[in-house]
């Protein structure tokens, strides 16, 4: 917001509460330097920029005079349904689309979960159009993903929990995701400490963890990346960013990853 003679566009604050001060701390502190913005107007500068939410990319167009270089990109308006506050608001297409030039745009390197093989076996739900395993927010798997609201709540399933983008869809940053593995760990305990029931609950076996798993990871051939191998990596994405004077450049192919450890 600081830049040197660069101003920032006003943005829409319907998005954000009425009283930000019920945020939590990461997201109070965004929506205020948000509300703050920049010294400066546009009118003010010749250089500015703006967070244009609610914009769903349909489009990539050409210069028309450099068919091979960018010079536009087309959105379609969307707004968040049922509000803009609700835990599971979803984007909707409005049919209304603006084309904005530009000759730049970056990728953001990420993922959409998929559903482990044996999850309809187990009864786990998943959201194959978001990406997500069913939850109420904070970590705990339930039945259905519709049905449930802050008056209602669908049944969680005894011992299933999530955290990271399968619990939230691939947004947010580290800090979002810390915290929401924050939040489910919080469950967990909670759960456990309310006595309430958790997996293998009425068998003998107890809870073997990896030891059980692996027996049937190596029946289906499937590789296991350890913590030493996983340090490997690190290393490997420190030194092809070093290469670019970069911090790191991330593997974006689990194949080229997995190369690194043979």
């Amino acid at each position: 917001m600081k830049l040197p003679s660069v101003a920032f566009h006003p943005w829409d604050e319907s998005l954000a509460p009425p009283d930000i001060k019920t945020l939590p701390r990461a997201s109070r502190r965004i929506m205020e330097v948000l509300k703050k913005g920049s010294s400066l107007t546009p009118s003010q500068t010749s250089r500015s920029w703006s967070l244009d939410f609610c914009h769903s990319p349909t489009s990539f167009n050409a210069e028309p005079s450099q068919p091979a270089q960018l010079g536009s990109m087309t959105f379609e308006k969307t707004s968040l349904s049922p509000d803009p506050f609700h835990p599971s608001a979803k984007a909707i297409g409005t049919s209304q689309y603006v084309t904005l030039p530009s000759n730049l745009a970056f990728r953001s390197i990420g993922y959409k979960s998929e559903p482990l093989p044996g999850f309809s076996e187990m009864g786990i739900p998943f959201d194959t159009k978001r990406g997500i395993i069913p939850n109420d927010h904070l970590g705990r798997v339930v039945n259905d993903n519709e049905s449930w609201s802050d008056e209602r709540r669908a049944d969680p399933l005894p011992g299933v929990y999530c955290a990271g983008w399968v619990k939230r869809g691939p947004t947010g940053v580290i800090a979002s995701t810390m915290n929401d593995a924050f939040a489910t760990a919080e469950s967990i305990a909670e759960d456990w400490h309310a006595k309430k029931p958790f997996l293998n609950e009425d068998q003998e076996v107890g809870r073997a963890g990896w030891d059980v798993i692996k027996q049937e990871a190596l029946k289906r051939g499937l590789r296991r990346v350890s913590w030493n191998d996983w340090k490997r990596i690190d290393e490997a994405e420190k030194a092809n960013g070093a290469k670019k004077g970069k911090e790191r450049e991330k593997f974006s192919r689990i194949e080229e990853m997995l190369a690194v450890l043979d």
